[in-house]
């Protein structure tokens, strides 16, 4: 009797194409981790450059109001409305609702009026003589806000006299 020939039923080469199946369902894996990873790269340098971008907006709004605190005239007797002259009022901790109150300056660098500024008198600056004729020192902190899909607040100190 002659043997007959039957390719269903011969399993020579299962283990090729077992092996294949693992090669694509480790390919795979590599590729949606590798995916994965691509999305999540590109979700930090998002996120980067929101900070970047709402940090140099507030810091552009602390240098605009450092111009004009020099351009000032009289800090002591007519200060711009965004200016608190009380010495140790305005703080890191309450400086949001000077900036939220209104009466904030808005920063010419965002036409959305996200970004703000405000400045206030720490201290009198030691040192300088406490005679009432003459000029005295004041630390001032200006504080820099943006908040454009997410919030930045820089501060800067500044000397003035008068």
């Amino acid at each position: 009797m002659a043997k007959v020939f039957c390719p269903v039923k011969n399993e020579d080469g299962y283990f090729l194409i077992l092996a294949t199946l693992m090669i694509l369902v480790l390919l795979t894996i590599l590729g949606i981790a590798a995916s994965r990873t691509a999305n999540t790269e590109i979700t930090v340098a998002g996120n980067e450059m929101v900070y970047q971008r709402n940090f140099y907006l507030a810091e552009g709004a602390v240098m605009e109001a450092v111009d004009y605190l020099k351009q000032a005239s009289d800090l002591d007797g007519d200060p711009p409305p965004w200016f608190d002259k009380t010495p140790g009022a305005m703080s890191a901790d309450n400086v949001d609702d000077y900036l939220d109150g209104g009466d904030a300056g808005i920063s010419a660098l965002d036409d959305t009026g996200n970004t703000r500024f405000v400045a206030g008198v720490e201290f009198a600056a030691g040192g300088y003589s406490l005679d009432i004729d003459k000029v005295s020192a004041h630390a001032i902190g200006i504080y820099g806000r943006c908040e454009r899909n997410g919030k930045t607040m820089i501060k800067v100190g500044y000397l003035a006299l008068y």
